[in-house]
């Protein structure tokens, strides 16, 4: 693939998931009495296809630099969270539902970080670093959350996620148009 392919391909990927996470923050904005449960599915869904469009993006026949290892991590953590969201109707007869959460909000604060580290670490993949830093935090602002707003605050939660999802889809449709105006 030319890099000018390998770049329309990287933007294309990249707005994919702004869609998906825009279209999740909008549901659970407009229907906030269901979006409670639906969050639960869709929130999961969202990290497994996030974390799987992610490993789709890596170029596996790159050099294997910190910034590729800590990216690779990053994807997996996102789909070990997704799966972990989607089977916790199976889960939680045997783990709390608290447990569940904070282990998910654990993994997403994980994710973020290492979006961050790999933004400084693989910079020459990335058109500018400070999208890459704000997608980072907003992932570790929704781990921090999941982690400590009680779970009888889910209207707030609900609120706090909606919002950084919107944030998160808006870096995201920039990091894709400013990938595509470099190809």
């Amino acid at each position: 693939m030319a890099a000018g392919d390998t770049k329309r391909f990287d933007a294309t990927l990249t707005a994919l998931r702004g869609v998906l996470i825009a279209a999740a923050a909008l549901v659970a904005f407009f229907y906030p009495t269901q979006a409670v449960r639906l969050l639960v599915l869709v929130g999961g869904g969202l990290l497994l296809v996030d974390g799987v469009l992610g490993l789709v993006g890596i170029d596996f026949s790159s050099r294997r630099t910190t910034g590729y290892w800590l990216t690779l991590a990053r994807n997996v953590l996102s789909i070990a969270a997704g799966v972990l969201v989607l089977a916790s109707g199976l889960l939680v007869n045997v783990f709390t539902l608290a447990f569940l959460t904070s282990t998910v909000g654990l993994l997403a604060l994980l994710v973020g970080l290492f979006e961050m580290a790999s933004s400084f670490l693989d910079s020459g993949r990335q058109t500018r670093l400070w999208p890459t830093l704000v997608g980072g935090a907003v992932y570790a602002a929704f781990g921090l959350a999941l982690m400590f707003v009680p779970l009888s605050s889910a209207a707030t939660l609900l609120r706090v996620a909606t919002i950084l999802m919107l944030l998160y889809a808006a870096l995201l449709f920039y990091r894709a148009w400013r990938t595509r105006a470099g190809a």
